[in-house]
């Protein structure tokens, strides 16, 4: 078997992984998360906004979550979140929010190493 045949075909695997992991966290945890932040301004207005039940209102809805998570120096420098928020997250949720994006950023590099391998070797599909 080719070596980009057998690349291609992890490529593609992980793409259905990811796109299942995501799904399940924007159906069965990011109201969990939104709980620990029930006070919170921002998280509130974004929830309004975003209301919607259809997926790309619950897509953005997790993006600000996992934002806040991920990064949180900006958001306790401006005071949209607390240190007791933060801290009041479980490990456990906050590594069901953040695994999934973190493993989109693999497959995005992925993805990429995929098109130029595909471009250099010139490769048709």
């Amino acid at each position: 078997m080719d070596y980009f045949l057998a690349y291609t075909i992890v490529w593609v695997v992980g793409m259905f992984i990811l796109l299942g992991l995501m799904l399940f966290a924007e159906y069965t945890k990011l109201d969990e998360v939104e709980s620990y932040f029930s006070k919170n301004e921002k998280v509130l207005a974004n929830k309004r906004f975003w209301g919607g039940g259809q997926r790309i209102d619950r897509l953005f809805r997790m993006l600000l979550m996992v934002e806040i998570l991920w990064i949180p120096k900006p958001y306790l420098k401006a005071g949209f979140v607390t240190e007791a928020e933060l801290a009041s997250v479980p490990l456990a949720l906050k590594r069901w929010v953040l695994w999934p994006y973190y493993f989109g950023f693999i497959w995005l590099i992925a993805t990429v190493v995929w098109s130029v391998w595909r471009w250099w070797c010139g490769i048709v599909i």
